[in-house]
């Protein structure tokens, strides 16, 4: 009924709004809010999305989550909004949470309050914090004033964060109301990841400039005679024509894919756009509370493309708490691909697509557990959907445009005690997400 509804909207679309078309109508801004009432390590929980193309308005609300570490929080509430005006557009969201007990009680919060805009265009609103304030913030029983950007010691933990933002370019905006930052090797052993109660991700994109007007009508004394017969209105196209577009489902961030595409070798790409890119060999590299690493991070500015390493199928397009907005590849030798922390994806992202190598799936971004740290793509190698392997000679070959064959040696796998393939360590439980094996299908739900 999706793909009917799609299809009938769009020849309807097309036939109200044809005239207009013709005369070179500008494209509509747009704008998208997200917003989650906590980023915990055993998920993500609460969350809300609103878009200008789909509800206007979402809430949500949680209550008596436990964070790791020892505590609780008694509620949280989060509200996203989208909207435009003239060629502006604004993204707006606000977080409310009371009675926090963290870390084993060490810190006290009665009351959280978080609101923040991103705006682009002429008609759209600055872009940053709105509002924001906190009551009853204690640490190991002492009182402590809190504003935007805090940064609260917690001895023998880390740290408090409050209220801080990230701009993610013209219109975005990433917010945090409260982030427990864990840089203790004990405690990161106990605790696991970051956390973060209350965040908001908000992007606005400006509308096209107009086209120039017409020219006005000549004077009455030239103007030319009026046909005896009007013409016929333009009839609505064949709906079977339409071309669709298709776009993520579960309120993902897209961005427009850039036309250029890297060329492909031998069968393999390099998997970011540029020069602008660094990377190590931290393939086993230890981990505090995942383990260790199963991939290498590639270093680049946010927004950066990210291309598909081969022709093959995407799967599992969504997201998950460790990995942020990410998706698998799986080549047509049945070899899976793992891109992790995008920071949008491009159009053609979408479960069970097609994709050329060398063609834009997503950009580069620090979702998931990566907000803590600058922006990356997490890219891990699966040989057949099995055990990872280290993907650094094999980002070297591509780099420097060479190949390497399809048939990946089961030599390289990694003998590591650690979890199996897709697994990470959160508190002691294993958070598994498993290559997409050839014979799974491609219908597997975001996690």
């Amino acid at each position: 009924m999706s793909l009917l509804r799609a299809l009938v909207a769009a020849a309807l679309g097309a036939a109200i709004l044809l005239p207009a078309a013709l005369l070179g109508q500008a494209a509509p801004p747009s704008a998208q809010a997200r917003g989650y009432a906590a980023l915990l390590p055993g998920g993500a929980q609460g969350g809300a999305t609103a878009t200008t193309g789909g509800p206007a308005e979402r809430t949500a609300s949680v209550g008596g989550l436990r964070p790791a570490g020892g505590g609780t929080v008694a509620s949280v509430s989060v509200r996203v909004g989208a909207s435009s005006a003239g060629t502006g557009a604004t993204a707006e969201g606000s977080i409310t949470a009371s009675g926090l007990r963290l870390l084993d009680g060490r810190v006290t919060v009665a009351s959280l309050r978080m609101a923040a805009r991103a705006g682009d265009g002429t008609d759209a609103g600055a872009t940053g914090l709105t509002s924001s304030g906190a009551s009853g913030v204690t640490v190991d029983g002492a009182p402590v004033p809190v504003g935007p950007g805090s940064r609260v010691a917690v001895p023998g933990v880390g740290a408090l964060v409050f209220f801080e933002t990230v701009a993610d370019g013209t219109g975005g905006l990433r917010a945090n109301a409260l982030r427990v930052e864990v840089t203790d090797p004990a405690a990161a052993a106990v605790i696991g990841q970051p956390f973060v109660i209350g965040h908001l991700d908000l992007v606005a994109e400006r509308g096209a400039a107009p086209a120039a007007e017409a020219p006005a009508d000549p004077p009455a004394t030239t103007r030319p005679a009026a046909p005896a017969t009007a013409p016929r209105a333009a009839a609505a196209p064949d709906p079977a024509a339409i071309p669709l577009a298709a776009t993520p489902s579960l309120g993902l961030p897209v961005r427009p894919a850039p036309r250029a595409a890297v060329v492909s070798g031998d069968g393999y790409v390099f998997p970011v756009v540029g020069d602008d890119v660094g990377f190590t060999d931290d393939y086993a590299a230890p981990r505090a509370g995942t383990g260790w690493h199963h991939g290498n991070d590639l270093f680049a500015p946010t927004g950066t493309p990210l291309v598909a390493v081969a022709d093959g199928t995407l799967s599992r397009v969504g997201v998950n708490t460790l990995g942020g907005n990410r998706l698998w590849l799986t080549d047509d030798a049945g070899n899976a691909f793992y891109y992790a922390h995008l920071s949008a994806y491009a159009p053609a992202a979408v479960e069970g697509a097609r994709v050329s190598a060398g063609q834009v799936i997503g950009f580069v971004g620090n979702t998931g557990q990566a907000i803590t740290t600058p922006p990356h793509l997490h890219f891990e190698i699966h040989p057949a959907a099995g055990d990872s392997v280290n993907p650094y000679p094999y980002l070297l070959a591509w780099q420097r445009g060479g190949d390497i064959p399809r048939a990946f040696a089961q030599a390289a796998t990694s003998s590591s005690p650690a979890p199996a393939a897709g697994a990470v360590l959160v508190d002691g439980v294993p958070e598994v997400d498993v290559a997409p094996a050839p014979a799974d299908g491609l219908a597997t739900p975001a996690s």
